[in-house]
């Protein structure tokens, strides 16, 4: 009988030591996993604040050059504005120019044609580009009307003629051409105020 029970005893003792966690052992180990858990969670939180860091800095330096790109244009075109005068005033004077048969005045004249050609190539290689207006309907964003003449047969708004040609650069508005624009012809009524009445 006490065979028995201290054999009873035992078994007893394994199925009760087996059903308990082993001690020290298993305390451990759960410390170690999550130590390695924390590892794991402390890794995709740098990983990702890495990711949105490079992605601050990419658009940083994209704003960076676009501001960039946009003081070059600025100064570009600040310093094409102040040349766009001398332009004109050599327009102007080829426009005045008449024709001889001086040798010397042929030459001075092809000499200032020359000029005229070498500064509107180097401007346009810098994006500039002339409006074209004469003929075409006035365009509030490109146009500025200086006068309006009463022209038969000349639609309404009109360009008939650009006293100061305009300009663009690399698409955008630098000086709007000055136009005259044809307005519409008033029409006179020429029936006497009877007969109107009496209609």
């Amino acid at each position: 009988m006490k065979e028995f029970s201290e054999s009873q005893a035992e078994e007893e003792g394994e199925v009760s030591s087996g059903s308990l966690p082993a001690g020290p052992e298993t305390t451990e180990q759960e410390l170690l996993q999550a130590q390695l858990d924390e590892a794991e969670r402390e890794k995709a939180q740098f990983k990702s604040l890495a990711q949105r860091l490079q992605a601050d800095f990419a658009n940083f330096r994209k704003r960076a050059d676009d501001e960039k790109l946009e003081i070059i244009s600025h100064a570009k075109s600040q310093v094409i504005l102040r040349i766009l005068p001398a332009v004109d005033d050599v327009e102007r004077a080829l426009s005045q120019s008449r024709q001889t048969d001086s040798e010397a005045d042929k030459a001075w004249l092809e000499g200032f044609k020359l000029i005229e050609r070498k500064l509107i190539s180097i401007l346009r290689s810098e994006g500039l580009q002339r409006i074209e207006a004469e003929g075409s309907v006035f365009n509030p964003w490109e146009h500025e009307i200086v006068s309006y003449l009463d022209i038969p047969d000349r639609q309404e708004g009109e360009v008939l003629e650009v006293s100061r040609q305009g300009y663009k650069i690399n698409g955008k508005v630098l000086r709007p051409a000055q136009v005259v624009v044809a307005k519409p012809m008033l029409v006179e009524i020429t029936e006497e105020p009877s007969k109107l009445e009496n209609n």
